[in-house]
């Protein structure tokens, strides 16, 4: 199964990895790795690179934005280890990716779901009088 590696800035990760697990259930083989405040850079690297380096097959790797420690970090590695990086993650971006996740999923077909602009998740929603009644259902049940 292709692991997920969730990073960000503060708690972001985590708290992004706790409500995934509310809507699609406990999840194997993801984990995240927050930057903490006044972390050097360098300590933060080397938690990435001790986790991916623990990983026995390609995986991919979130982070909140390009540019910022936690994707320059895992930028960095990218030389030594085998894993895509996607930027921009969100709730509905990783909903797609653990639910359409199975044992023999490769990590190219998980990148192109979490890239999707289904993925994305973003849209306004105009909800006002000349907007019309428009309802969402986020459900995975199918009733």
């Amino acid at each position: 199964m292709v692991d997920i590696l969730l990073i960000s800035h503060g708690p972001f990760c985590e708290g992004l990895l706790a409500s995934l697990q509310m809507i699609a259930g406990p999840q194997s083989h993801i984990s995240a790795i927050s930057l903490k405040e006044g972390q050097a850079p360098e300590t933060y690297r080397e938690e990435i690179e001790t986790k991916i380096k623990s990983i026995n097959n390609k995986c991919l790797v979130f982070c909140d934005i390009k540019g910022g420690t936690p994707y320059n970090s895992a930028g960095s590695l990218k030389s030594k280890y085998d894993f895509n990086l996607i930027t921009g993650m969100n709730l509905p971006m990783l909903i797609s990716v653990v639910t359409t996740r199975f044992e023999d999923t490769t990590v190219e077909a998980l990148t192109n779901t979490a890239m999707a602009s289904e993925s994305r998740g973003i849209e306004l929603i105009d909800l006002s009088a000349n907007g019309g009644h428009k309802h969402a259902k986020l459900s995975l049940n199918k009733d």
